[in-house]
């Protein structure tokens, strides 16, 4: 009986040997996880609402790029403030008047309360579609929006809300403190900074930056530098806007 027992307990022991061995042979032999660099690269517009270029580069060239598979790679943010002045009494002055600070107020406000850069994106390439002069001219900036929210079958009540509680103008407030804090500080809009640089006056050029600074794999079929490759070339004409002579005086001058 006492020979059984030990027989039986050399045979597990023996078992157990074999299945510990084989499982850290397993384990020995597994390869190891490929780790990929595939930190996005940021992208980030500084803009005002009815500056023509800063529109021409949401509606067409950002337009251009939601559509391939370069958002995959990218962190977009876009702040709306532009050349906009802050007085002591935060009181806020727009290059191109009331409505502008007004529309970037919703453009805000939009950005908050839809987070997923690309439902928000949507949202202000269709209200910078029904904001040139003429349109507000004869419709209002309040229609501009109104009318995508409409269109998209988006609540009105909590852009109202966010715009007439203050809480818009307090984010608006935020934007115009990260843009007052840019290393270099900005000359005009729009101003595109890829990674924390500037790109100036070769703004057009944003795809191709994006491209280089991007190190993870595999590399999006956007950044292409196939000739007949469109989106890797150079997209609108560079134009910005600077600050007027007004504005610029209006910075010089000592707040009370």
């Amino acid at each position: 009986m006492g020979s059984r027992k030990v027989l039986c307990f050399s045979i597990y022991s023996s078992l157990l040997f074999l299945f510990v061995s084989c499982s850290r042979n397993k384990i020995a032999v597994e390869p190891a996880p490929q780790v990929l660099n595939s930190k996005k690269v940021a992208l980030s517009l500084y803009y005002e609402t009815l500056c023509p270029y800063c529109r021409n580069f949401i509606v067409v060239d950002l337009a251009k790029v939601v559509k391939t598979d370069l958002m995959s790679i990218l962190d977009l943010k876009l702040i709306p403030w532009g050349n906009a002045i802050r007085q002591s009494n935060n009181t806020i002055i727009c290059q191109h008047g009331e409505d502008e600070c007004y529309l970037n107020t919703i453009h805000a406000c939009i950005i908050n309360i839809l987070p997923d850069v690309m439902k928000h994106f949507k949202f202000i390439k269709c209200i910078e579609e029904q904001s040139s002069p003429p349109i507000i001219a004869q419709n209002g900036a309040e229609a501009s929006w109104k009318l995508c929210a409409q269109q998209l079958k988006f609540s009105s009540e909590a852009i109202k809300d966010c715009y007439d509680s203050g809480r818009g103008k307090q984010l608006l407030l935020q934007y115009g403190s990260k843009t007052d804090n840019l290393n270099p500080p900005h000359k005009y809009v729009p101003w595109v900074v890829v990674n924390e640089t500037p790109l100036l006056e070769d703004y057009g050029n944003f795809v191709a930056y994006v491209c280089k600074s991007y190190k993870g794999k595999p590399t999006p079929k956007a950044c292409g530098s196939h000739p007949s490759n469109s989106i890797y070339e150079k997209m609108s004409n560079q134009s910005f806007c600077s600050e007027s002579p007004a504005m610029v005086q209006m910075k010089k001058e000592p707040q009370a």
